[in-house]
């Protein structure tokens, strides 16, 4: 098997350089571009500017062009206000009363091992949380607010084209995640630099090859990464917390205020980062057998061996206040901060934007079958904690908007 990896990771360079006049200096073109980027975020840090895009909840409807096109060139939004802080105040309580009464932590010593996705970033584990089905993760995953949230997000892509139409933009489909409640003083360490769709096969599939196409065809200024075509036909390799969705977006709802030094998020804002990741892995002081760190059913490795110019850009996200959110495309490279520094618990549920596409309808109905026996996810170790748990949400507490976003009823 790993003669076999070795052997296809050898011919996919082969392929991606012949697409590339000279691959050598296609990559130093993109290497200018990050530079001159990376200096714009530190001058922007330096001067207390915003460096993410914002915008609150009751603006969605409202035609902001300027923000639109920040967007697209960071990669990465924060939506205010989407909830009501009592609301969400008491969504982490409940969140609270459910572990605790539930034993969830003498269960998660048990099953501590069976989740390995991240175990070969350099970085510790977090403080994350095998939860999907518990009554806050439901309510803030289907409700209205959500699913408005979700379909600006969706509509900020190019869905369709001359072949066919990717996904649906109006129409949701859930992805279960898990929460993260980091502890004040909590140094178990977090995430190192990352992607979550797909590592390897950025390389080697045949379908991402075609996204990236011009990247490696040395057009990188026409590269559009919020042109959907093909995203949706990825085959990604099998493993535990490998998401075998199409997310327009990943994100997270905050439960508590949380900022920098309090063990959260942080980004590298530049959507377009992917191309140096993607490119450096093809120059010639790079092992022909391995992609600068990046293993089969990991996550994407983005490390200081290879990436030092792109990890210069890593900014950890604004303060946070109960209900606001934050959302980031799947090429955009993310890191949880080593050490929560704050004094109060840091606090998240995981609520990504999943259209309605066939990749994402196959995978939903896989899923809602887990949701029925209460089981883990098939993108998730499978911990199984909740399938006896009091207060699991039941089919029966359901909307119909949760039916079909859970694929149990179809949608119109």
């Amino acid at each position: 098997m790993k003669d076999q990896l070795s052997d296809q990771i050898q011919f996919s360079k082969k392929i991606l350089r012949e697409k590339s006049i000279d691959f050598v200096l296609n990559f130093k073109k993109i290497e200018e571009f990050i530079k001159k980027e990376v200096e714009e975020i530190k001058i922007q840090k330096n001067s207390l500017k915003s460096i993410i895009p914002e915008i609150s909840y009751n603006k969605l409807n409202l035609t902001n062009n300027k923000i639109i096109e920040n967007i697209h060139k960071r990669g990465c939004v924060i939506i205010r206000d989407v909830f009501e802080d009592t609301f969400i105040e008491n969504l982490n309580n409940q969140l609270e009363k459910y572990i605790d009464e539930n034993n969830y932590y003498e269960d998660q010593t048990k099953k501590a091992n069976l989740d390995k996705y991240f175990s070969d970033l350099k970085s510790g584990k977090p403080q994350i949380y095998g939860l999907y089905w518990s009554k806050t993760q439901m309510e803030i995953r289907h409700s209205e607010q959500m699913a408005k949230v979700q379909r600006w997000l969706n509509n900020l892509w190019i869905y369709e084209n001359e072949e066919y139409k990717v996904f649906d933009p109006n129409k949701e489909l859930s992805y279960a995640d898990r929460v993260r409640r980091r502890e004040p003083g909590d140094n178990t360490l977090g995430l190192s630099a990352h992607c979550d769709a797909g590592s390897v096969e950025r390389w080697t599939d045949k379908n991402y090859q075609k996204i990236y196409q011009e990247i490696f065809a040395d057009n990188f200024q026409k590269y559009d990464p919020f042109n959907a075509k093909f995203r949706d036909r990825i085959i990604e390799f099998e493993s535990p917390a490998v998401a075998h969705v199409f997310r327009t977006f990943q994100g997270w709802t905050a439960l508590t205020e949380q900022g920098p030094n309090d063990g959260t998020l942080q980004l590298i804002p530049i959507v377009k980062g992917m191309a140096y990741v993607l490119t450096r892995a093809l120059q010639n002081d790079v092992p022909e057998s391995e992609l600068c760190g990046s293993k089969p059913g990991r996550a994407l490795s983005v490390n200081k061996d290879y990436h030092s110019l792109l990890l210069k850009g890593l900014i950890s996200i604004p303060k946070m206040k109960p209900g606001d959110t934050i959302w980031w495309h799947p090429d955009v490279i993310h890191a949880v901060e080593d050490k929560h520094s704050g004094k109060n618990f840091s606090n998240v549920v995981y609520v990504g934007s999943t259209p309605y596409c066939k990749k994402n309808l196959d995978y939903t109905i896989k899923q809602s079958k887990k949701f029925l026996e209460g089981k883990s996810p098939p993108d998730f170790a499978a911990e199984d904690y909740e399938v006896n748990y009091n207060g699991r949400v039941k089919i029966d507490q359901l909307s119909i908007l949760a039916k079909k976003q859970l694929a149990l009823i179809n949608w119109d």
